[in-house]
């Protein structure tokens, strides 16, 4: 197949690309800056390109489109027009010109909190799902992966003889990476999944805490001790450290925690016929 991949210079977005290439797909990837890119690319950019008619030539010679486009930091215009409204645009394209969409989303969208990531998250899903009823949309829990900002944060933190972590968070069962770009393919060229919503979970549920002690451990590290932070304190912390530049997670990455990062165990073993990888393998797995 040839798959247009928008958001294809991202964490996930790579990884898919990556996946395909070696199944012998042709990739092409939907960049916000197409010259500065090497071949086999389309400039797309998803603040501005919300209407069908952008997208519909861009179709011409693809067999199947994957959207992972995700903003986590950004104003509620922004989120609107990536989340929702160019989604939606190109979902319709796709069902205008009959080609597979699979829109890549989160989990729990519908018992999160109402910032502006989540009810854009959420009303983009409604908006593809309206726009092409045989869209496939997937909903990864935390996803593990060397090249992702946030896996890098959590692994320097796992490093540390002291975690210190937010008091209130919900429970995770955290994908690898190369498991959501496998499950994704596998999905976009399976008939019986269009239409489907697929939960991409790993094998364990846990909290965060458990997550970086384990994390630790695969190191060859002891177990770290614990110290609890509000989260209101933890809120205020981050917002400073990101005032002065500092590396660490962001308050929105804190709005993450705070909710439910769960789905149905069983997708991701109904769709590919076998268990994804065990949390204690993730750091021996493929950088």
């Amino acid at each position: 197949m040839k798959i247009l991949i928008v958001g294809g210079n991202g964490f996930i977005g790579r990884h898919i690309a990556r996946a395909a290439i070696g199944q012998g797909h042709q990739v092409v990837r939907g960049v916000r800056r197409e010259k500065m890119e090497p071949t086999n690319t389309i400039a797309c950019d998803m603040q501005r390109d919300v209407m069908v008619k952008t997208w519909l030539p861009r179709l011409t010679n693809i067999d199947a489109v994957i959207n992972c486009v995700g903003v986590l930091r950004a104003t509620k215009q922004v989120m609107q027009a990536a989340h929702c409204d160019a989604p939606a645009a190109l979902a319709s394209a796709c069902a205008e010109s009959k080609k597979p969409f699979l829109h890549v989303s989160a989990l729990g969208l519908n018992h999160a909190a109402d910032t502006p990531y989540f009810t854009t998250k959420r009303d983009g899903e409604d908006a593809v799902r309206t726009a092409h009823s045989g869209a496939i949309i997937v909903r990864p829990s935390l996803v593990f992966g060397h090249d992702s900002p946030a896996t890098q944060l959590l692994l320097m933190q796992s490093h540390l003889p002291v975690l210190c972590l937010p008091t209130d968070t919900k429970a995770i069962a955290p994908i690898h990476v190369d498991d959501l770009a496998a499950l994704c393919l596998s999905l976009i060229g399976t008939v019986r999944a269009l239409g489907c919503d697929v939960d991409a979970v790993g094998a364990t549920e846990c909290t965060i805490a458990d997550y970086v002690q384990t994390l630790r451990i695969a190191r060859g590290n002891p177990r770290a001790a614990l110290v609890r932070v509000p989260n209101r304190w933890m809120r205020m912390g981050l917002k400073c450290a990101a005032f002065c530049g500092a590396r660490t997670i962001t308050p929105e990455a804190l709005d993450l925690m705070e909710h439910d990062h769960t789905g149905d165990a069983r997708s991701f073993t109904r769709w590919m016929r076998r268990a994804p990888a065990a949390m204690t393998a993730f750091q021996s797995l493929a950088h």
